[in-house]
């Protein structure tokens, strides 16, 4: 009879990276400062390049990408473009990389050339500038993972699914049904310019929690009536360009292109 060893099988690990592009590393900084989880997903993957915890990444194929920040030099662009080919699987994480954060608050309005030329004048650029976008507008992307930053149950929840091979599931609520369960009074009863109808859940209603209006940073719901809460605030006595401009704010150009087509 054959002796069966108790020495257990070696599983491969998940090979991930955790990159940065232009953003304020926030995304990042939550998943290192999240010490209930940092320990469990070292353990948990095979982390192969991610710069704020180690300095020395090692640039191969990856299961997984998880990308932060959006892309606005020639050199980012490479840089995700070689990142999008080693990996099976790449996921937007953070504001900037899904919706291109408030660097690209005027992104699309052809003035890109007059803004940069402003601010620094008749330089030269290590690296070509370039007019800040979200990464799906170079690669694309198989998950988006908004927030401002990025909510960590939700970052855990999603990580422990792609690890084990299952599907993400999206959020499908707005800020105002998290509003709702935080029993909040409603800011738009109070003629405060609020883009919860419009913007997808996940935050926690944070700040509306605190009295302030919802800016629209998780990026667009889908079920939103996008063209009806427009005219709302504008019965708020709002113009229709200061609506668009707090919606730019946060790089709300997707809720932007959402308002253009009526919806979805």
């Amino acid at each position: 009879m054959t002796e069966i060893s108790n020495t257990k099988l070696a599983v491969a690990k998940p090979k991930v990276g955790i990159y940065g592009f232009t953003g304020c590393a926030g995304d990042q900084l939550l998943i290192i400062h999240t010490e209930d989880e940092i320990l469990n997903l070292f353990n948990s993957v095979d982390i192969r390049s991610f710069v704020m915890a180690s300095s020395n990444p090692i640039e191969e194929e990856l299961d997984v990408a998880f990308v932060e920040g959006s892309i606005s030099t020639e050199e980012e662009r490479e840089h995700i473009l070689k990142i999008r080919k080693r990996a099976k699987i790449l996921v937007a994480i953070g504001n900037c990389a899904v919706s291109g954060g408030p660097q690209a608050m005027f992104t699309g309005d052809n003035t890109f050339e007059k803004r940069m030329n402003k601010v620094y004048g008749n330089v030269n650029f290590l690296t070509a500038p370039l007019e800040a976008k979200p990464i799906d507008a170079f690669v694309e992307v198989d998950y988006y993972l908004p927030g401002c930053p990025i909510s960590a149950p939700q970052a855990f929840a999603l990580i422990s699914r792609l690890i084990h091979g299952a599907i993400p599931e999206s959020y499908p609520h707005p800020v105002c049904h998290e509003c709702k369960l935080n029993e909040n009074r409603c800011l738009l009863l109070d003629k405060i310019a609020c883009f919860g109808p419009l913007t997808m859940g996940g935050c926690g209603s944070a700040c509306p929690n605190h009295g302030l209006p919802c800016v629209g940073c998780w990026g667009p719901n889908d079920d939103g009536n996008f063209e009806h809460h427009l005219e709302l605030l504008e019965s708020f006595g709002k113009t229709r360009e200061e609506i668009l401009r707090l919606i730019r704010g946060y790089g709300g150009h997707k809720i932007l292109k959402y308002i253009e087509k009526g919806g979805k």
